[in-house]
C-alpha cells in the first residue's frame, strides 16, 4: 500500500500553470531557436504541471496551447505582468534553457523561488506586480522581482543564445535527450 502512495506522489501534478517563453527574436542565433527545444520543454513540463502554455506574440506551433502576449516590446517583463494579472501564481521557464531538470523545477516551485543565476526561471505571483511595474518603467529587468533565489547548477541553466552555444553543448544535449527519452 505504501508503495502505491509513493508512486502517486511522484506523478502528482502542480496546479499552478507553467509558461514557457518562446517569443524572443533569436537574433543572435540567426533563426528561431525555439523550434529546437519547444518539444523538450513541453514534455518535461507536462510531467509536472496540469497546464502548460507557450508564450509569444503569435502562435508558433500547431496543436500546443499558447498565451499570446500583447506588448509590442520584446522583453519578458511585459509577458510576465500580463500572465500574472490573469493567473495570479505561475511558473516561468524559457525555451532556450533545455537542460534544467524536473528535480530543480520542483525545488523552485516548493520554495516559491527563482534560479539565482537566471531569475527568469521560477515562481512568480500577484504580490510581485508592484515590483514588476517599477522595473517595467525603469530598466525592464527581471532581477529582484522575486527576492527568494535558489542556486541551481550552472549546467542546467545554460542558455542557448548562439549556434556556438548549441554546438559547444551538443554532447550534453544529446545525453540529456537520451536520458529523458525525449
Amino acid at each position: 500500500m505504501k508503495k502505491t502512495q509513493n508512486s502517486k506522489l511522484k506523478t502528482q501534478k502542480f496546479f499552478i500553470p507553467c509558461f514557457i517563453l518562446v517569443g524572443g527574436k533569436s537574433s543572435r542565433f540567426g533563426k528561431d531557436k525555439s523550434k529546437y527545444f519547444y518539444k523538450i520543454q513541453y514534455k518535461k513540463c507536462k510531467k509536472l504541471f496540469k497546464n502548460v502554455y507557450f508564450v509569444a506574440k503569435y502562435k508558433k506551433f500547431k496543436n500546443y496551447p499558447f498565451f499570446i502576449e500583447k506588448s509590442k516590446i520584446y522583453a519578458p517583463i511585459f509577458a510576465l505582468e500580463e500572465i500574472i494579472k490573469k493567473y495570479k501564481k505561475i511558473f516561468i521557464l524559457s525555451v532556450d534553457t533545455p537542460f534544467i531538470s524536473t528535480k530543480s523545477i520542483k525545488k523552485l516551485l516548493k520554495q516559491k523561488a527563482v534560479a539565482k543565476a537566471n531569475p527568469l526561471i521560477g515562481y512568480y505571483d500577484y504580490r510581485m506586480l508592484k515590483k514588476i511595474n517599477k522595473n517595467k518603467n525603469t530598466n525592464l529587468k527581471i532581477f529582484g522581482i522575486n527576492k527568494k533565489t535558489i542556486q541551481i547548477s550552472k549546467k542546467e541553466l545554460i542558455n542557448i543564445n548562439k549556434k556556438e552555444d548549441l554546438k559547444a553543448n551538443l554532447p550534453y544535449f544529446i545525453r540529456q535527450r537520451r536520458k529523458r527519452n525525449i
